[in-house]
């Protein structure tokens, strides 16, 4: 057993240090493609297009793990599984230099509706280096209808330095007035 343990473990780190495409890490099994994805997402030594196919990957997965009782999962495999999705978003939204990547974190989060992580967006909106991240992550909370969360946010939002943060944040807030009778929700209904 811990023979074969060593050989997944020689197998991950090949995978890891392989420049391989969507199409191929899609391929791996679920937890050996959360894995990969992870490791390539936060060790930094891949390119740009890689870390956002890994993320756009374990978003993908997460919708999987969420929508049906896997047969080849315990439960519990799958609730852990689900857990490292979001700790990674979360990282991504915090670590992520990248504002290519770092803004798609914002959408994945907003279409997979991870209400549990709109604190780290709000955060993001207001402080991250990148016009395109605020932007992105301001217009995710309005789709999100995360309204609570807007109230903090807008004021400072309108006030950026940058136009397209100021007219991302009169969108928003046009957003929740039209939306605030409205209840949750969800973006895998129209994505």
């Amino acid at each position: 057993m811990t023979q074969d343990l060593r050989l997944d473990d020689r197998r991950i780190d090949t995978l890891i240090n392989s420049n391989l495409t969507e199409n191929k890490l899609n391929e791996l099994r679920p937890e050996e493609r959360l894995t990969v994805c992870i490791e390539k997402i936060k060790n930094g030594r891949n390119s740009e297009s890689q870390r956002w196919d890994c993320l756009i990957i374990i978003s993908e997965l997460y919708v999987k793990l969420t929508k049906r009782n896997s047969k080849e999962l315990h439960p519990e495999k799958t609730k852990e599984m689900l857990s490292k999705i979001e700790s990674t978003l979360k990282w991504m939204i915090y670590n992520e230099k990248n504002c290519v990547v770092h803004h798609e974190v914002a959408y994945q989060v907003a279409a997979r509706n991870m209400t549990n992580l709109i604190p780290d967006m709000v955060y993001a909106a207001l402080n991250s280096q990148s016009i395109v991240s605020r932007h992105e992550f301001l217009e995710c909370l309005g789709v999100m209808k995360a309204f609570e969360a807007l109230q903090k946010v807008i004021p400072y939002a309108l006030k950026d330095n940058h136009p397209d943060v100021q007219q991302t944040a009169t969108f928003a807030e046009d957003r929740m007035k039209r939306y605030k009778n409205e209840k949750d929700w969800s973006a895998l209904e129209i994505v």
